[in-house]
């Protein structure tokens, strides 16, 4: 073996395979064979040119697992790891993020904030062919992993359908973890146990925060989306009360007041990545209230914002963009020991060859995570 069969993104709309070729593995380096990568929205907003960041020519794909193929002879004590030394043969899933440069503003001064630093050595799926070996996004047979990069073991057992929602479950895990106020949970303050939540959008990134919200002990979960479907899936990952997003406004914040005490959630999860559903975000949440801001991942353009209701509402809004890699491990945990049918979510897995497929029906009524596995 010499040579990965990688899909290559040369620009906008274009899509070739390619032999690229597969160098000796440094000493302190893994060769990573990609079992399975799943499709990112982020990744068909970058193919159809929604995004403007894409850093063509290069090999997209972030969430990844795979198998460790080659090891350097000092990379076990390269990498950033959880669950024991590497080996070959080891079954992992690979983090997107590389290894920070420490001496950045955000790595000096806000550690916690990994995905800021502008100088990693490698962002997985996000990065040129022009960086040799070229091998570095998971729509390839083989991934070239550097020092610094973080490696979770997956368990053997886990069915290819869970370890793939780990990397997308990270995100909806963060966007859940973004909306606790720290010291201030029984102050009616933020998310907690008991709490009252509501998710816009029951596609995967959606699906997989209701699971969360289930997981983390919510009381009340209220999930909006247009399509029935979706809603009946959300349902069984947890939702207590479905609301069509085709409805007049009106209706559907009388009915999520009416189930929230007449005052609205606490957290509003904005999961659809559309802007207008921010701005219904804002109308959602109650008094006081948090809405975490996670599915405009990729620009699409603005909505209108009636800044007097921000203020009158007291309302906190964060952004949720990226994640520490470590939340990895909290995913495992949760994949592990959750009983929600999060292996739903996946509802479509296809053969290498059919990734431009996978792009084309992405976000279609029926499909929810698509897969493909070389």
């Amino acid at each position: 073996m010499n040579s990965s069969r990688s899909w290559v993104m040369m620009g906008p709309n274009q899509l070739e395979i390619k032999e690229l070729t597969v160098p000796d593995i440094a000493d302190d380096c893994i060769l990573l064979k990609v079992e399975a990568c799943g499709i990112c929205g982020t990744d068909k907003h970058v193919f159809t040119n929604v995004s403007s960041k894409a850093p063509f020519p290069f090999v997209a794909g972030h969430e990844i697992i795979g198998r460790i193929d080659k090891i350097g002879k000092r990379a076990s004590d390269s990498m950033n790891f959880i669950g024991g030394s590497l080996k070959e043969g080891d079954r992992v899933a690979l983090a997107p993020s590389g290894k920070v440069c420490g001496r950045c503003f955000y790595c000096r001064y806000m550690p916690h904030r990994p995905t800021f630093c502008p100088n990693r050595n490698v962002v997985y799926g996000f990065t040129t062919l022009n960086k040799e070996p070229g091998l570095w996004g998971g729509y390839g047979e083989y991934i070239y992993v550097l020092p610094g990069s973080n490696l979770f073991k997956i368990p053997e057992n886990m069915s290819l359908k869970k370890a793939i929602l780990i990397e997308p479950m990270a995100t909806a895990m963060r966007a859940v973890e973004r909306a606790y106020s720290p010291g201030e949970p029984f102050m009616g303050h933020g998310y907690g146990m008991g709490r009252n939540a509501m998710v816009l959008g029951a596609g995967p990134i959606g699906l997989m925060a209701v699971a969360a919200l289930r997981y983390s002990g919510a009381d009340t979960i209220i999930v909006q989306d247009l399509w029935q479907k979706r809603l009946d899936m959300s349902k069984k990952l947890g939702a207590d009360l479905t609301i069509n997003g085709n409805r007049p406004i009106e209706e559907r914040l009388a009915e999520v007041q009416e189930a929230t005490e007449g005052v609205g959630p606490d957290v509003v999860i904005e999961a659809a990545g559309a802007p207008k559903a921010f701005s219904e975000g804002i109308t959602f949440a109650r008094r006081g209230g948090k809405l975490v801001e996670a599915g405009n991942f990729t620009d699409n353009g603005p909505t209108e914002v009636t800044p007097y209701v921000v203020c009158y509402k007291d309302l906190d809004i964060h952004g949720s963009f990226g994640y520490p890699a470590r939340i990895f491990a909290d995913v495992i945990a949760m994949l592990v020991r959750t009983v929600l049918p999060v292996e739903d979510i996946v509802t479509t897995i296809l053969p290498f060859e059919d990734l431009p497929r996978g792009f084309e029906i992405l976000g279609s009524e029926n499909v929810a995570k698509v897969v493909v596995t070389p």
